[in-house]
């Protein structure tokens, strides 16, 4: 209620200014042969018309109520079906709700990455990290939207990240990405590459390269 109250405050004092503003205009021509009463009736219609569109459809005794109910009709829908500003949406509205929640932050940061949008993307990992120290997925995240950002260069700072997500997850990125530090630092990448070997699927379509790379050859 009082978001509403305060759009219209707001929209009064517009209107209030825009007919003040006429008022001067018509007074510093001179005045004329011409009254300024029609130019200051327009005003008055204008805003007229905007508080019966507002009070019509905005309804401003439910604050919110057209996104709200918006909101809830994206909720009832087929997650496949979302598209990702929509999937957002939802994910921010529960980052909200529980502002404890790690993992709505974790999947924004997802959903941003995929959309190339690497700096969003960190800020969020970065928030699901403050409120789960030890999200691995999220460590990872993190360090990719690094990589990201620097065109593909993985920074000490990615590196450490990658680091500690390999210590605490299955997942072979975390080495895959260990492994392309090592190599453009000119070490010996070739333990690394068995790491990520050794956690990879039987049909991850990474394995030949990982093969190649592990014996110290060239895909």
């Amino acid at each position: 209620m009082w978001t509403s109250l305060a759009v219209l405050l707001v929209a009064a004092v517009l209107t209030a200014g825009a007919a003040f503003w006429v008022l001067r205009a018509y007074r510093r021509a001179g005045g004329g042969s011409r009254s300024p009463i029609p130019a200051l009736a327009a005003c008055g219609a204008v805003a007229l018309t905007a508080l019966v569109a507002y009070l019509t459809i905005g309804r401003p005794e439910l604050p919110d109520a057209p996104y709200a109910a918006r909101l809830e009709a994206l909720k009832s829908r087929d997650l496949s079906t979302l598209t990702f500003d929509e999937a957002l949406a939802i994910l921010h509205d529960r980052s909200r709700s529980d502002p404890t929640d790690s993992l709505s932050h974790f999947y924004t940061g997802e959903l941003l990455l995929r959309m190339d949008r690497p700096q969003e993307a960190a800020r969020a990992y970065d928030q699901a990290l403050r409120r789960e120290p030890q999200l691995a997925e999220a460590m990872l995240g993190l360090g990719r939207s690094l990589v990201a950002i620097e065109n593909g260069r993985v920074t000490p700072e990615a590196l450490a990240l990658f680091e500690q997500a390999g210590a605490l997850s299955n997942d072979p990125a975390p080495w895959l990405y260990q492994a392309m530090a090592a190599a453009d630092a000119g070490r010996d990448a070739r333990p690394l590459w068995r790491e990520a070997l050794a956690r990879m699927p039987p049909d991850d379509p990474r394995r030949a390269m990982a093969e190649t790379m592990s014996r110290g050859e060239r895909p």
